[in-house]
């Protein structure tokens, strides 16, 4: 998988394009989720190198998530591969708690993505007036620590909105959406919606939620 031997832990980046998983017909997966810049926050590190990269997670994180990985993976109960995998998380995180709790830089940039999260934002000035920063500010930080830009995270939230207004029926026509959502016309619209899901939002509506996976 991904060019790499199994079983083994990986640190996936920011994927900014189409992907698809290629998945083996056995066996099992444990995953860990970080809020936007929260690796590059815990590692005290630019993360841009790894956007759109799927890198092993010894290089990242060191040899001993190898050996964390190996434990959970070959644990064939649920419950305890929960726990050996916490176990692991907190031997990471507890000396770099109270870095990560005193980054404002890192603060800034999970306050910009929960505003970013209501679809009345549209465009990066409301934001950055909000957390009192410039826009050119909101830029610097979100390459450090999320790997891709603040406009195009503010994007890929409204594209989400939009997928959402399709699946509810609300999305039907789709030139008053992409005005709603602060996309110049339907035809931006239709191509950043592609670009991410897969398939156009005139197809997308046609095969119903799932369609452009």
């Amino acid at each position: 998988m991904h060019g790499v031997g199994m079983p083994s832990a990986l640190v996936h980046g920011l994927l900014t394009r189409v992907f698809a998983p290629d998945l083996p017909t056995a066996g099992r997966v444990a995953g860990v989720a970080f809020r936007p810049g929260g690796l590059a926050a815990l590692l005290d590190r630019d993360v841009r190198d790894l956007t759109d990269r799927i890198v092993r997670a010894a290089d990242v994180l060191g040899p001993r998530v190898s050996e964390a990985a190996q434990a959970v993976l070959g644990e064939p109960d649920e419950a305890t591969r929960r726990q050996l995998l916490l176990a692991y998380l907190l031997e990471v995180l507890d000396p770099q708690l109270q870095r990560v709790r005193e980054d404002t830089a890192y603060a800034t940039v999970l306050g910009a993505v929960d505003l970013m999260r209501a679809r009345e934002h549209t465009t990066l000035a409301p934001v950055a007036d909000r957390l009192h920063v410039s826009t050119r500010t909101l830029q610097r930080m979100f390459a450090r620590y999320v790997g891709a830009s603040p406009l195009w995270v503010l994007r890929r939230y409204r594209l989400q909105d939009a997928a959402r207004a399709i699946d509810t029926g609300d999305g039907q026509d789709l030139a008053a959406l992409a005005s709603d959502l602060g996309f110049a016309d339907q035809a931006h619209l239709t191509r950043a919606f592609t670009a991410v899901v897969g398939v156009p939002p005139s197809a997308y509506r046609r095969g119903g939620p799932g369609s452009g996976q």
